[in-house]
């Protein structure tokens, strides 16, 4: 195995050895001795998932996933499912007919190429023909009838490309790679938003826009730092340092907003391209800079950074959570690594304060009407994870129900007034808890091994 691609191997291996068992979302804002305010009402226009008969949806067998639909209250199959598709990375529904599926797939989870199918979900048939792409399947779009763009990672070159796609020809009209690498990404109405970074290094941001067409148009976000950075070469201690803001999209609005850890909230005009910033009304603790993120202790070095995630209520309203990451080796040379959640805020773009909600969480999703919010902190002294289990708000933003406390909890699926909670034990998923949302309550527990729903193109983070 080459130098580089051993490197890709590694770095992949390391980030799922601290993520995987969070299933975290991310973010980076200090919420610790912020404490929660008053604010206007949350708008909460997530997905109403009180869907009726059966779902598209995807399972795992033996060879690979397959195409189904499981009923909405059971979630179990039924009918004939789909010829075998391998490991499936994301998928997109047309925009010109909501039956029609691609889902960009791999034979394998560590191979380096895969490929786009093509499927009806009411038939459940697939498309023999398939297009070939570059690597694993990031982001899809397919707003046009007869255009297909598609954001490939290419692990173990570090690099992304945007391809597009012929969808009624199958096959492909351009690629090109992209000059950063993709930090987090969200929908617009028509358009994919890319957060970009420094290739291998922390510096200033920008944003990538992907029209339906797959044109490309990007802004330099010069205020906004973002990053990650993993040392190279054999001799190089195997810990990173990052910074990931958070991006949101408004896609009635046509704007996308970056949100950092420490520094102002960049405000992107995606029709002109024009930005501003905006610094953070808060309590001084709140907005408190990280002084030593950049220059770690001695002992300290790298796997240390804040990772945030926002999610678009709607009405100016942003949802802010995520993680904060910390590693460092003692004396003797052992190395310990942490996770703990940023909390969750409220960022109103209005007038641009940002209120604290739950200081627990790590992700968040709005759903039937309430704020869905789940948390969990991990370290690497073996002892189980905790968390705060599934907490929910309304639009008042005062909690209407909370459960599992003290959990590592996540969100697994939604549909049907319930939410499946799988809950983290030191070995991985233990259980998933099916939550009554409407009771506020626990009406049963399910296996690991959930249907993934297709209700809508998948989402993108």
């Amino acid at each position: 195995m080459g130098t580089a691609r051993a490197a890709g191997v590694y770095e992949r291996t390391m980030r799922r050895l601290v993520t995987a068992p969070l299933a975290l979302g991310a973010l980076a804002l200090l919420l610790v001795l912020a404490g929660p305010g008053a604010g206007r009402s949350l708008s909460l226009n997530g997905p109403q998932l009180r869907a009726k008969g059966l779902v598209p949806a995807l399972i795992r067998r033996w060879d690979g996933m397959r195409l189904t639909a499981v009923d909405e209250q059971t979630l179990r199959p039924s009918g004939r499912a789909s010829a075998p598709l391998g490991f499936v990375d994301t998928w997109a529904f047309s925009h010109a007919n909501p039956s029609l599926v691609v889902l960009a797939t791999r034979s394998n989870e560590n191979d380096e190429e895969g490929s786009l199918r093509f499927a009806n979900v009411a038939s459940r048939r697939l498309v023999k023909r398939r297009v070939p792409l570059p690597g694993g399947g990031r982001a899809l779009l397919w707003a046009r009838p007869d255009r297909l763009v598609a954001v490939v990672d290419k692990c173990c070159a570090g690099a992304s490309e945007l391809v597009v796609v012929d969808a009624g020809a199958r096959r492909v009209l351009s690629r090109q790679e992209l000059p950063g690498e993709v930090s987090a990404s969200a929908r617009g109405s028509s358009s994919l938003v890319l957060l970009m970074t420094p290739r291998g290094q922390i510096g200033p941001a920008w944003l990538d826009v992907v029209g339906d067409d797959g044109s490309l148009r990007s802004v330099a976000l010069d205020r906004v730092t973002a990053g990650t950075f993993w040392p190279a070469g054999a001799e190089s201690d195997p810990i990173g340092k990052f910074r990931v803001p958070a991006l949101a999209v408004d896609p009635v609005g046509s704007r996308a907003y970056v949100v950092q850890a420490d520094g102002p909230a960049a405000d992107v005009d995606l029709r002109t391209l024009a930005v501003s910033y905006h610094e953070l009304t808060a309590p001084k603790s709140l907005i408190a800079r990280f002084g030593d993120w950049l220059s770690p202790p001695a002992l300290a070095k790298g796997g240390n950074g804040p990772h945030r995630s926002g999610t678009w209520l709607g009405d100016g309203l942003i949802a802010v959570t995520g993680t904060d990451e910390h590693a460092s080796r003692d004396a003797n040379g052992t190395m310990s690594m942490s996770m703990t959640p940023s909390g969750l805020a409220i960022v109103d773009t209005r007038d641009w304060t940002i209120r604290t909600l739950d200081r627990g969480a790590d992700a968040v999703m709005p759903l039937d009407g309430l704020l869905l919010a789940t948390g969990s902190r991990w370290s690497s002294d073996g002892s189980d994870p905790k968390g705060m289990g599934l907490a929910a708000y309304g639009a008042d933003r005062k909690l209407r129900f909370h459960v599992l406390d003290g959990q590592s909890t996540g969100l697994a699926a939604e549909l049907g007034g319930r939410a499946y909670v799988y809950v983290n034990g030191q070995n991985g998923i233990s259980t998933i808890e099916v939550v009554d949302l409407a009771a506020g309550r626990i009406v049963g527990e399910r296996s690991a091994d959930l249907p993934t729903l297709l209700l809508g193109d998948a989402r993108v983070g």
